[in-house]
Formats: C-alpha cells, structure tokens, sequence
C-alpha cells in the first residue's frame, strides 16, 4: 500500500507538472532549456532578448587569435568588423527548435539535455570580406617545389613547401555563422597544394646526381683528353623531378675552354657593298665539342667519355643571302652636316643602328621602331632640334638628318612612303620638298618595301656628310621626279623672346629670320614601262621667325617652349 501511494503521489506530481507546461508554455514561444549564447530562451520574448543583446555585445568584445599550422597571422575583435549579433534570428530559431506542449512536457518527463541554437552575426558592409581577404593575402602561397643548391662539388636539397589558399567562405562562416562557438582562437581553414617536386622525389634524384659527380670525369675528343673537374659537372646537374642529368647548354663553356683549339665559330654570311653593287660573303660553318653527347656520356658509367667535333651552320648562311635577292645599289642619298656638332655624334649613333637592316618584301620599316627612344644612357647628347617653328635643345637632336636622308634613300629607290612629316621650317642642306622629321614616338618615318626583293640599308658617316645607299635588285624600276617652283611665299613674323639676363628696353637679335613657302614634288616609280606609283606632294614650310631677345616683362614677349624629352 506505501509504494502504491507513493507512485500515485508522483503520477500526481508529474501530471501537475504536465498541465503545467501545457496551459502555461513561455512568454518567447521555446522550450525551456533551449538556450543561444548561454541564455534561457524559454522566458518571455523581451527578457530573451534584453538577455542575448547583452551577451551577444559581450562576446563581440572578445580578442580572437587566428593561426595556421598553430602559428599566430593576426587577430581579430568581431566588433571591430562591426559584428551586430542577429538575436531575433536566433529566438526564431529556439522557436522552430521548440517542440509543441505535449513535445515539451515529455522532454522533462525524459530528462532529455538543452537545446542550444547559434547566434548568428551581422557584419558592417564590406568589412568582413576585407578582414577575409586581408587573411588570404598573408596565409596564401604557391607550392615551392624543392630544389638542388650546388656548393662547388656538394649537392644539397632544399626542402618543398606545400601551397595554402584560404578557404574564404568557410572563413566567412566561422565568424558569421555563431558567436557563441567562437573560441579564443581559430584555425583558417585552407586548401593544401602538393608541389610538382617533393622533397621525396628530389632526394631519390640527388642520390643519382651525387653518383654523377663523383665518378672521374674524363673527356676525350678527336684524340686529345681532358679532365672535368667534380665542381664543372656539378654546376652542370639539373633534374626533372625525378632523376638527375647533365645539362649540356651548361657544361658548352667549360667544354669550349678545354678544347679551344679544336673549335671554331660559324661566320655568318654578310654582304659586301661599294656603291654599286652589293656581293655575298660567304658563310663558314663551325666545328663544335658535341656537349650533347658528353652530357648523356657523364651519366653513364663507361670513362673516358668520347666525344666528338660537329658542324654547327651560321645564323646566316650563304644561301640564305643569295634567296633575299640582294644584289645592286638601286637607291640612295647624301646629306651634309658641319663637323664637330653635338648633333653628329647622334647622326653617327643613329646610323650604327641603321646600318644592315633588310627590309623583306611587302615589310615596313618603322625608323623610331628601329631605332628606339633616344636617352643619355643609350649614348645620345643635347642637340638643337626645332619644335615648332623654334629651334631648342634635346637629347637626340639631329637624328631627324637620318629620318631625311633614308626618305630620300626609298624616294629614290621606289619604295613606298608610307608615313612621313616635313620640318616645319625649309632646311637648306636639304631638297625643298623632300626631308623627313621624326621624335619619340610621332612623328615617325616609316617606309614599305613593295618590291619582290629584300632591301639591305647601308649607312655610312663621313666627317661632313651622312649617306644612305638602299640595295635590292633593280626589277626594271625607274624613277623620275620633280620639284616645282616655291609659291606662297609669306614673310617671317617678329618673335620676342624672353632672355632673363636681360633688363629693361635691352634687346639681343638671335636670328634674321626667313620666308616660308609652299613647293610640290612629284615622283612617279616605273616596273619596267608600267607606272607603279604616282604621286604628288605639296610642302607648306612656315616662315623662319624673326627672333629678338627681351627683358622680362616686355609686352607680347613669351619664353622659348620645353624641348620635348628626347628628339
């Protein structure tokens, strides 16, 4: 009868308890024992939330260490990045989590553990990703693979390294996804790269590559012997990851030093010109060691290692020449300078670079292509050059009398000008009508071989003059030309230019100046008796300024204009 009573005593209890939990529930809508951040969520909706506000500002708040492999890259302070902690989110959740009334009462009846839901965070626009990529920027690498370093005749591994990339979104979702799981420190999750060598690998390698250098290292080739050093084959040893060789490009030097005598270089065919005609000089093939031979040899067992002398043909051969078709002066041109003029020494640059080049058929030649940008540390100097109608200093001035005497090189030659610019003022070493001026990187001079020939320029500088013959073969071209009278002549304005070592009415004459005019030139370029060309070009040369050195502050007076960086 006791234990009766004493059962019927608790089935009251727990029934007191049931109805309880059914009429009662909670004020939030969740179970008691559902929890987020260590908060009860199963009491009214406003204390839940005053509750997790509150706990979720306070771990915002916490110091986050972030490592990879356990070593520290940065910390963080959620905060920091704005985190706002989503607490409706999180009570929505404890609610979806919830089970219905009669769910709630079985659960205590049965003892079962809390729930426990996330609390997710909110982040200032922008600032998460930044922190994200910020991290990648740091852990992120590429896969090192490892590599042979050579000390004289030793040979050592250096270790590979596997490759990390962070795993951004999941980076993301660690701090987004709960705060309440944040521990005081986080592992960036990252994605592993093998590298194409492993330390593995190379070590298995090396063990050939020390068999390598330590076997005697006798070379014999057409009967005359010598002797590698240990340290000469060592620098010699590569490896493809997974068995060492020697490398035949590297040992060519050592082995051009001891077989010296034996060897000799190829010599390239180069044409021979006198004016006129333009003759071949043969090429010569040359005799070599066949360092292909001796680097599979020192990898084998068998000493001496024999080798042999091959024939290695120019990178220009005779008949390489002779298919260009090059063989007369079918154009060219002079044109004078005054000696002993910085400009000279950029005329005779320029023309170094010029000399040799070949044109082949139906390609153009770019002057300022060719000859590149024109600076002191290529060797050009300070030069007049005219900008405008004025003439100032600039590093390459003068290069342009090369610009003039290649046009009328191809002008006389038949070729076709493709792009040019006049000076603006009439130069009178040159044909009115017919010069060329050129800068970085316009204007520009650029002219196209349209005959079924290669063209080869040559230039050569005198002590007063520069001449560039272009020669091909004549095909039955012809070329006649011709210069008109000048016509609209216009008289020189008056230029002041500001001096300023002069002072008040003071005035310096720098130059007399002269007329401008206008002047046309014909060409028309003949194959034979078919007109392949026709053409008719107007020149319009600006009057040459008559120019006065002023003081400063002389009325219309104006300063002379930057020279541009090089000419």
């Amino acid at each position: 009868r006791m234990r009766r009573a004493v059962l019927g005593a608790a089935g009251v209890a727990a029934g007191c308890v049931l109805v309880t939990i059914l009429v009662g529930g909670s004020g939030s809508g969740a179970a008691p024992g559902v929890t987020a951040a260590g908060v009860d969520l199963g009491q009214s909706t406003s204390a839940a939330r005053s509750a997790l506000i509150a706990r979720g500002r306070e771990i915002s708040q916490r110091v986050i260490n972030v490592r990879v492999d356990g070593q520290l890259v940065t910390v963080v302070r959620p905060s920091d990045l704005g985190a706002r902690p989503l607490v409706d989110r999180a009570i929505k959740r404890a609610r979806d989590k919830s089970p219905g009334r009669v769910g709630r009462a079985m659960r205590w009846l049965s003892r079962r553990g809390p729930v426990r839901v996330p609390l997710p965070a909110h982040f200032r626009a922008g600032a998460l990703d930044q922190w994200v990529t910020e991290v990648s920027t740091k852990v992120d690498r590429e896969p090192q693979d490892a590599r042979l370093v050579v000390r004289s005749s030793s040979l050592r591994v250096v270790a590979s390294r596997d490759g990390l990339e962070v795993r951004q979104g999941r980076l993301r979702a660690i701090l987004s996804s709960d705060l309440t799981g944040l521990p005081g420190e986080i592992e960036v999750p990252v994605q592993r790269t093998r590298p194409a060598v492993t330390t593995a690998q190379l070590e298995r390698a090396a063990g050939g590559a020390k068999a390598i250098v330590d076997r005697p290292a006798t070379v014999t080739v057409a009967g005359v012997q010598r002797r590698l050093g240990a340290t000469v084959v060592a620098r010699a040893i590569r490896t493809d990851g997974n068995r060492a060789f020697v490398d035949a490009a590297a040992l060519r030097p050592a082995l051009s030093q001891l077989f010296r005598p034996l060897e000799r270089k190829a010599v390239p065919a180069r044409f021979d010109t006198d004016g006129t005609l333009a003759r071949i000089v043969p090429s010569k093939d040359g005799l070599e060691v066949d360092a292909d031979a001796i680097a599979r040899g020192l990898g084998e067992e068998v000493r001496p290692v024999v080798g042999a002398l091959v024939r290695r043909p120019p990178a220009f051969s005779t008949a390489q020449a002779r298919r260009l078709g090059i063989r007369e002066r079918v154009g060219g041109y002079t044109t004078p300078f005054k000696p002993g003029q910085p400009r000279v020494t950029n005329i005779m640059k320029a023309a170094a670079i010029l000399d040799g080049t070949i044109v082949a058929p139906n390609e153009t030649l770019s002057l300022n292509e060719l000859l590149g940008q024109r600076t002191a540390e290529r060797g050009f100097v300070e030069a007049p050059m005219i900008v405008g109608s004025l003439e100032v200093l600039a590093t390459g001035g003068g290069v342009s009398q090369i610009a003039t005497t290649l046009y009328n090189a191809a002008f006389e030659g038949g070729l076709e000008i493709v792009r040019h610019t006049p000076h603006a003022l009439f130069i009178s070493r040159y044909p009115a009508g017919r010069d060329a001026t050129i800068s970085w990187k316009e204007p520009d001079l650029v002219i196209r071989n349209d005959w079924p020939a290669s063209a080869l320029i040559r230039a050569a500088a005198s002590p007063n003059a520069i001449t560039i013959n272009i020669y091909s073969r004549s095909l039955g071209r012809r070329v006649e030309s011709t210069t008109g009278d000048p016509f609209d002549q216009t008289d020189p304005p008056t230029r002041k230019i500001i001096n300023d070592e002069l002072k008040g009415d003071e005035e310096l004459e720098i130059q007399p100046g002269g007329q401008g005019f206008s002047v046309t030139v014909t060409r028309k370029v003949y194959r034979d008796d078919t007109v392949v060309r026709d053409e008719r070009r107007t020149t319009v040369y600006a009057p040459d300024a008559h120019l006065i050195a002023v003081a400063p502050g002389t009325p219309d007076a104006e300063r002379l204009p930057e020279p541009p960086a090089e000419g």
